[in-house]
């Protein structure tokens, strides 16, 4: 309760001068809270409902395994999906504590219920408390292996929170670690190994989508080159270099799905293995989509809720399925 003390006074506190930003064009609260604007009451903006959707990523493990011919491995699948949204709700309330002052200074996080004030931080602290005891008991009945995995996401979280998420690099290691730990999760609560080969493209791709919300950011803040990012370790200076670097581990996600196309476990498990090929455009297409509205100063500083809205996004996915079903038909 000590760390949150101060977070709780900065509630009335002013923002200090070197985190206020230059004006821009005023956006209603309802439109600008993280994509939730079909959520009009607080407390569902708070918890961030749309972002349950980053809890799919445990179902690919129970896909890429072919484990559907399971039935118990559905319940658990489904309570494990139960368990992780709402132990990440109660860490985006937590999040959003410890980040109040900052977010007030943000152009568009300045709207979330906790910085503009239409929620305290003492409800929000008990509602996030009684979110995780809730999360945690759901994770003990899927099984011991489940609940240690959402443990460490809790302790990743928890470090992001008070620390890593001021540190430059360290902070999207740590958020590329937090959506790769979801695919641990899922093979966690069936009862299946994760694929090296799944674990190596998703800390990738990961790793690409959280530079993308950094340089989001960067581009967002505007002002001076050496300007610092309020919150983060960066300066404007930096986004070509974070860039470069998002691009890159970008396409080294594609490269390991297509060295995966001709590796031996794809052939075990796929009829037509080398119809995986036809995942590997429709996934380049995207993630380089997402980094030239980047570049363009378009991307949401979520990439996820970009992702929901675009209709491209939604054609890549199709695709990548398509290809997917191609490659485990019998014929």
């Amino acid at each position: 309760m000590e760390y949150w003390l101060p977070v709780i006074e900065a509630r009335t506190a002013p923002v200090p001068r070197r985190m206020q930003q230059r004006e821009i064009t005023p956006i209603s609260a309802a439109a600008a809270d993280d994509g939730a604007e079909a959520y009009r009451h607080p407390w569902l903006r708070l918890l961030r409902l749309h972002h349950w959707a980053k809890n799919v990523l445990l179902i690919v493990p129970f896909l890429a395994a072919q484990a559907w011919v399971r039935p118990m491995a559905f319940a658990a699948l489904a309570l494990g999906m139960l368990a992780f949204s709402l132990v990440a709700s109660a860490t985006y309330v937590l999040n959003d504590l410890a980040d109040v002052a900052f977010d007030r200074a943000h152009a568009v996080k300045r709207h979330r219920p906790l910085a503009a004030g239409s929620i305290g931080p003492v409800p929000a602290l008990i509602a996030a408390a009684l979110l995780a005891l809730a999360g945690l008991g759901a994770a003990a009945l899927v099984g011991s292996a489940f609940l240690v995995t959402l443990l460490a996401y809790v302790a990743l979280t928890t470090l992001y929170t008070r620390r890593l998420k001021r540190v430059a690099l360290l902070d999207v290691l740590a958020l590329a670690g937090l959506w790769t730990v979801r695919l641990v999760a899922g093979a966690a609560a069936i009862q299946v190994a994760l694929s090296a080969w799944l674990l190596s493209f998703g800390a990738f791709l990961f790793l690409s989508l959280s530079l993308v919300k950094r340089c989001a950011e960067l581009e967002a803040h505007g002002g001076r080159p050496d300007e610092p990012l309020p919150g983060r370790g960066y300066v404007r200076a930096d986004l070509s270099t974070l860039a470069s670097f998002g691009i890159s581990t970008g396409i080294v996600s594609v490269l390991v799905l297509a060295l995966f196309v001709d590796s031996t476990s794809a052939q075990l498990r796929y009829p037509h293995h080398e119809r995986l090929w036809l995942v590997c455009p429709p996934m380049w297409f995207w993630l380089c989509r997402i980094w030239l509205e980047t570049a363009r100063g378009r991307m949401h500083h979520d990439p996820l809720v970009f992702s929901l809205r675009d209709s491209a996004s939604w054609a890549a996915l199709a695709a990548v399925a398509l290809a997917w079903a191609l490659a485990l038909a019998p014929v």
